[in-house]
């Protein structure tokens, strides 16, 4: 038997910066995927079921490590979520050309179900550290988080499961910020503005579709645009999104609720969304395509910063 010698520094077991390297860079990769203005969303309407939760400025001073807590849990589990998701569409991002890590091979799918499994972890220990009501929930938006993206019937395969779904994590949400500030009494501001702004996410999000049809179609995706076409899955998504932003307005001024404010924002996106849906603007490029998609993410985001302006010192931002 010969024996090889190895020269004096050709080899080198990998120190702790690199490994630590490494991992950072996967977990970069990890946040990309999983969509960082979506994952801020998240976190504004926790913060808005929090702040419309709290029943006063002391309230709000007290419950403020655990509402911290809290929200790092949500993030973490909402971040698990849409992770996983990024797992399951490996087959339609790459038909429609998304330049997210997984569908491009910088991030394996092994490593990013890893990651799945450590943030869902974190998620609990970081719900359980606030109540049982907060496992509770975190352990049911895992769940139905797991059902949208897998399973042998996934939810995001029909129209009717995409939005039960993602209704349902909007809720989810809502309620966890609601709980974290300490829950009482669901009032009329918590519970109407997180449903309507939840059905806002199961209808306007539907737009999303429109860039996407391609690999839906080749999917198995039952999407608007897959099961009417085009032109007629416009029209059905302007009519729902302007019941939305109608329907909303018109209670908030018949009840007298104080989100009125938000209410009239998402009613002036949802007559933006129509126009934008509806007209060439629209059309085309895959860019165009994505238009309405992004005047829906500009509505919420601007409905959550009026509500944060008319709540002031309630708000726990």
């Amino acid at each position: 038997m010969t024996s090889t010698t190895i020269p004096s520094g050709s080899f080198r077991f990998p120190s702790a910066r690199s490994a630590a390297t490494v991992q950072l860079h996967r977990l970069r990769l990890a946040w990309r995927e999983a969509r960082p203005v979506v994952q801020v969303i998240f976190l504004l309407r926790f913060a808005a079921g929090a702040a419309l939760g709290l029943t006063g400025s002391a309230a709000g001073a007290a419950g403020r490590p655990a509402l911290l807590t809290a929200a790092l849990g949500w993030l973490a589990t909402t971040w698990a979520v849409y992770l996983l998701n990024g797992v399951a569409d490996v087959v339609e991002d790459r038909a429609n050309g998304k330049a997210r890590p997984i569908a491009r091979g910088e991030l394996s799918r092994r490593s990013a179900v890893r990651l799945v499994g450590a943030l869902s972890v974190a998620g609990l220990v970081f719900a359980a550290a606030v109540s049982v009501t907060q496992v509770l929930l975190t352990a049911v938006m895992l769940g139905v988080g797991w059902a949208y993206s897998l399973g042998p019937w996934p939810l995001k395969a029909n129209l009717a499961g995409f939005v039960a779904a993602v209704t349902a994590l909007g809720l989810l949400t809502y309620l966890a910020g609601w709980s974290a500030a300490g829950g009482g009494r669901l009032t009329g501001p918590v519970f109407f503005f997180g449903l309507m702004m939840s059905l806002w996410m199961g209808l306007g999000g539907s737009t999303k579709d429109l860039a996407d049809a391609e690999g839906d179609r080749l999917a198995g995706r039952k999407t608007l645009p897959v099961l009417l076409g085009d032109r007629r899955a416009r029209v059905v998504m302007a009519i729902a999104a302007s019941s939305v932003g109608w329907t909303f307005t018109v209670l908030c001024a018949i009840r007298a609720i104080g989100v009125l404010p938000a209410a009239a924002v998402v009613l002036v996106g949802s007559a933006a969304l129509s126009a934008t849906v509806l007209t060439s603007s629209s059309r085309g490029a895959r860019t165009a395509q994505r238009r309405p998609y992004r005047v829906f993410m500009v509505t919420q985001y601007c409905a959550h910063v009026v509500l944060f302006c008319c709540l002031g010192p309630a708000s726990p931002l």
